[in-house]
């Protein structure tokens, strides 16, 4: 294994999956290198600079699908590394990854039906799309700021059943064998369940940054820019539709979080970006207005709505992390697992395994002004109300008092008190009110300084070792099929020799064998076209080729994910898209 899965936190290492690069067939590649091809024809032109010197030095080529473990290594120069996923992982896990510098690359490839757009993800959107602009050190550097950001802001429950949902259309788009009532009940899911969103979360709002930067930027200024957000990178439609002048283009600001996007339809507007510096100023604009940069009651509230681990950074530099189940001025109470750190380092004793029940701590200074955060065992023992030398009771200004026999403290190297182990008799209480002590390990916190979405230390989470799913998963393609990329096949073997004189003839033999069998199947059509418009050769057969795509195209007029690539595919090779006689 490389650098790059040394580097992959115990928790994350189950997302990764094998590249099992013999799954791809000849259709498959066929599809790569549709795409790119033309993509890279428009987009040398027409993208960042940084994207025709990318693609080559991040490992990729034209030509073939790539091997991520090549892109990997390509990358290394950069100081990122590249991972095979199975599809969707989870947004925060995403962001984790992305913070460390690795590009994660879903193995599978999208089908001939869906050239020139797939909602699920695949390695022509996340290797072709992403990784070319990563040598740029400007932009690399957002990108990993963007990722230390994303995996701290907090989601809410309806972002994760958004999240869900769009997996679920993703997976049932792409399945040959879903029906048209599934797939309508898919979108309309989606669409019911936009439609009842609540306010945006952290992690929403965050997510329309990433669509209008990463995914759908532009760079430059509103009237001559150029692209390298990797949505546009890697559509065929996309790269081309985005210069159309209802199109509207905007300089990018952190208002374009008020902006929200539709995945399912073009973009009415595009954000500009005057240099990929901007990109970090206006995260850091948009990361101020998030709970990981305030601290106090409306970061507790915003942990304790998302129902995610969270993590409370506190005044006395401890950090606690726990479900936040219950929060007030005076009292905040984690649900189980909890655990405490100090200066990022796991607190001995206080583990998600010592404290599996969850975590309870008063807020604010003591009764007499004195901020519990600042304490030493020799100020805590003057404070202290005590009735025997075991025995302590703390009163807060909120109210609060804790009383009962002290078993130890937990000391920071400099003497100051962290937090202090509870006997079995103490109780914790305000006024008349008590209040739940589920562990007795009872932090002197002070005052919430910060709250982040997630742990404070890696090792809250179970430890898992790397998967061994393979991606892309098998595809059993039925006896029809398979004769199909037999043809493709055999047209990639007859042009590995170019100047034979059997390769005119052997294309005629497999144009026949279409036009019989597989009438639709304009695919490799066009690829015997491309071939012969290169060796400038076979002219009969490559009229015959054009017409018999213009037939595909025209007995599909209102079919645009069919249509559309062929007229693309035939405007690059020169030829003016028209109706069949």
């Amino acid at each position: 294994m490389s650098e790059t899965f040394d580097r992959i936190p115990a928790h994350l290492r189950q997302y990764v999956a094998v590249q099992d690069y013999s799954a791809y067939d000849e259709i498959d590649q066929a599809v790569w290198r549709f795409i790119l091809l033309q993509t890279h024809d428009r987009l040398v032109e027409t993208a960042h600079p940084a994207y025709a010197a990318g693609l080559g030095a991040s490992g990729l080529s034209v030509a073939r699908i790539p091997r991520i473990a090549e892109i990997d290594t390509h990358l290394a120069r950069f100081g990122w590394g590249a991972v095979c996923v199975d599809g969707f992982i989870p947004p925060r896990a995403f962001q984790e990854f992305q913070a460390l510098g690795i590009l994660t690359i879903a193995g599978a490839i999208r089908t001939q039906e869906h050239l020139a757009y797939t909602p699920a993800p695949d390695i022509v959107h996340e290797a072709a799309g992403h990784a070319p602009i990563l040598p740029d050190p400007e932009y690399r550097g957002f990108l990993e700021r963007f990722g230390e950001v994303g995996q701290r802001a907090f989601s809410s429950p309806h972002d994760r059943a958004v999240h869900e949902c769009i997996r679920e259309l993703s997976v049932v788009k792409e399945d040959p064998l879903a029906t048209p009532a599934q797939r309508s009940a898919a979108e309309r899911a989606l669409e019911e369940l936009i439609a009842a969103a609540p306010a945006p979360s952290e992690a929403a709002l965050l997510s329309r940054l990433h669509w209008w930067t990463v995914e759908y930027g532009l760079v430059g200024s509103p009237r001559d820019y150029k692209l390298y957000g990797a949505g546009l990178l890697s559509s065929l439609g996309e790269s081309e539709a985005c210069h159309d002048p209802r199109v509207r283009k905007l300089p990018l600001a952190a208002s374009c979080i008020d902006v929200d996007y539709d995945i399912t339809r073009p973009q009415p507007q595009l954000f500009v970006a005057c240099e990929f510096a901007q990109l970090s100023e206006v995260l850091g604009e948009v990361a101020a207005r998030f709970a990981q940069r305030r601290g106090g009651a409306t970061a507790v509230e915003t942990a304790r709505a998302s129902g995610e681990v969270a993590t409370l950074a506190l005044s006395s530099g401890v950090s606690t992390t726990g479900v936040v189940a219950r929060a007030s001025d005076a009292w905040v109470e984690l649900s189980g697992p909890a655990a405490l750190s100090f200066a990022g380092a796991p607190l001995a004793g206080c583990g998600s395994a010592d404290l599996a029940r969850g975590l309870a701590f008063p807020l604010g200074r003591l009764a007499n002004g004195a901020d519990p955060a600042r304490l030493d065992a020799s100020a805590l023992i003057r404070l202290g109300v005590r009735c025997s030398p075991d025995e302590l009771a703390l009163e807060f200004a909120s109210g609060v008092r804790i009383e009962g026999r002290l078993r130890d403290t937990i000391r920071a190297a400099d003497g100051r008190v962290l937090a202090v182990v509870a006997g079995e008799n103490v109780r914790a209480t305000r006024g008349e009110e008590p209040i739940a002590l589920p562990s007795r390990v009872i932090p002197l916190a002070g005052e919430v300084l910060s709250a982040r979405a997630g742990a404070a230390h890696s090792s809250y989470w179970p430890a898992s070792g790397f998967s061994e799913k393979r991606a892309p998963p098998p595809r059993v393609r039925p006896e029809s099929e398979r004769q199909l990329v037999a043809l493709y096949r055999d047209a990639l073997r007859l042009w590995e020799r170019p100047g034979s004189p059997e390769l005119v003839p052997g294309f005629m033999r497999i144009a026949r064998e279409l036009r019989a069998q597989y009438p639709g199947d304009w695919l490799l059509l066009w690829n015997l076209l491309e071939s012969l418009r290169k060796i400038d050769a076979g002219i009969v057969l490559a009229t015959m080729l054009r017409d018999d795509l213009l037939a595909v195209e025209a007995s599909t007029p209102g079919d645009a994910a069919t249509k559309a690539p062929i007229e693309r595919g035939l405007r690059y090779l020169g030829f003016e898209p028209r109706r069949a006689r």
